[in-house]
Formats: structure tokens, C-alpha cells, sequence
């Protein structure tokens, strides 16, 4: 697995210290440039700042913002100087998480912002239901980027599964897209399975623990899609 290296938790209110995830494979290479990113929901100023190694300052400088507390869910910030987001995933020292459930968004676009405000709509108080989003180059996003959704900073119960008591036990990580009419890319995939296996091999999972939506049981779905390569997923997890 990449390295793992404490991070700081500036961005978690009221979480103990944990560990970050580098994905150390996917570290951004070429040339740098300047981007925008849309702030997610929950999304820090730290954490930004980490996903596209420039300092904060210099942030805050280029958008003429004078206050951390300025950050705002949706805003669209100048990161100068970057050559792109790499993943930072936090991981927090508990055992409540012993499964993990994979589900595609069955939408042609999508980012947390967006999906974060469809939850909203419909009534979801805490927002996006999903612990985690890889994005698929749609909404400003990179393909294969991984979004941090507020539960996962938080700790809450997930909104992502309707059975049982899955919410409370099963990390949710949704893909952007709809995987009943078109395969998985391959940005995606490789940073699919570099999560599962770093959550898996932190939180002590067992490969039969990580299913799609469609294999909890009383889920009435092929959720995450038909066409989603699930044989060789489990193969490649299982390789670590």
C-alpha cells in the first residue's frame, strides 16, 4: 500500500487525530498550471491546500480572501502554481467500519458539491450520503479524483443503503457515471482500488466484506451497473 503519514486535522472538528492516506502512485506529473476548484461541502482551506500542495497562504492571497472562515461550500477558488489534485484520504482510528459498499451515481455528471445539494433536495439534513466520491472528470473535477464527503470527516452514519444496519457498519464510496451502460475508466478504476485497499487494510476488512450495492442483501438493484468489472476488482484488491 502508498505511504501513510499523520496528518494534521485542522479540517475535523471534533475528531480525534488520524492517519492520511498519500496516493503516492497518482501524484500529479507534467507541467504546472493554474485551475479552479469548487469548494465541496465540509471542505477546508487545509485540506485544499494539501490536495494541490500549495500553501495556504498563497491561496488565499491569489482569491483576496483574508479569513479562513470565508470559505464557502460551492465557491470557486484560483489554486495558482499546481500540477493537479492528488489523493488525501483521512482515516480515523475506529472499529465501527466493517464493511465496505461500492455504488455508481447513475448520472452522467456529478461532483460532491452537486450531488451534496441533490441529497438536500431530497431531505437528506446531512447531505451527500456517500463517505467518499471519485469523480469522473465532469464539474471542473478530475477523472479519478477523490472527493472527501462530510460524513467521512464527521463520522456519521452513512445515507447510502436503505437495509438493515448497513449504514452504521459500510463505508459508502460512489462512482460518478452510470456503469449499466458504459465501463469503468481507468483513472477511476485505479483510484477505486487504491481506496478500498487503503480502507480496507486500515479498518482490517475482509474481502467479503466489500460488496457492491446490489449484493447487500434486500437491495432490489444492479447498483453499481452491469457493466461494472466486478470479477477483476476483487482480483486486484485481493493482490494486496
Amino acid at each position: 500500500m502508498r505511504f501513510i503519514a499523520f496528518e494534521s486535522h485542522d479540517d475535523v472538528s471534533a475528531a480525534a487525530s488520524g492517519f492520511g492516506a498519500y496516493h503516492g502512485a497518482s501524484r500529479p506529473v507534467g507541467r504546472s498550471r493554474d485551475i479552479y476548484h469548487e469548494v465541496g461541502p465540509y471542505e477546508t482551506l487545509w485540506r485544499i491546500s494539501s490536495i494541490y500542495s500549495v500553501d495556504m497562504a498563497t491561496i488565499m492571497r491569489v482569491n483576496h480572501l483574508t479569513s479562513k472562515t470565508q470559505l464557502k461550500k460551492g465557491m470557486k477558488l484560483l489554486i495558482p502554481n499546481t500540477r493537479g489534485p492528488r489523493a488525501n484520504i483521512p482515516l480515523f482510528p475506529t472499529t465501527r467500519w466493517t464493511h465496505i459498499v461500492i455504488h455508481h451515481t447513475a448520472t452522467d455528471q456529478g461532483s460532491a458539491y452537486s450531488i451534496d445539494g441533490l441529497h438536500h433536495q431530497r431531505g437528506w439534513e446531512n447531505g451527500m450520503g456517500y463517505d467518499f466520491l471519485i469523480d469522473n472528470g465532469t464539474r471542473g473535477k478530475t477523472s479519478g479524483q477523490i472527493e472527501v464527503g462530510p460524513r467521512w470527516m464527521k463520522q456519521m452514519d452513512g445515507a447510502h443503503t436503505k437495509q438493515g444496519d448497513w449504514n452504521k457498519k459500510a463505508i459508502g464510496i460512489a462512482v460518478v457515471g452510470n456503469y449499466s451502460e458504459t465501463g469503468l475508466p481507468d483513472k477511476m478504476y485505479d483510484s477505486l482500488v487504491f481506496l478500498v485497499v487503503t480502507l480496507k487494510g486500515f479498518y482490517r476488512i475482509p474481502d467479503q466484506n466489500i460488496v457492491g450495492h446490489r449484493d447487500v442483501p434486500g437491495a432490489a438493484t444492479e447498483c453499481p451497473g452491469k457493466f461494472f468489472p466486478w470479477n477483476e476488482f476483487k482480483r486486484r484488491i485481493r493482490a494486496y
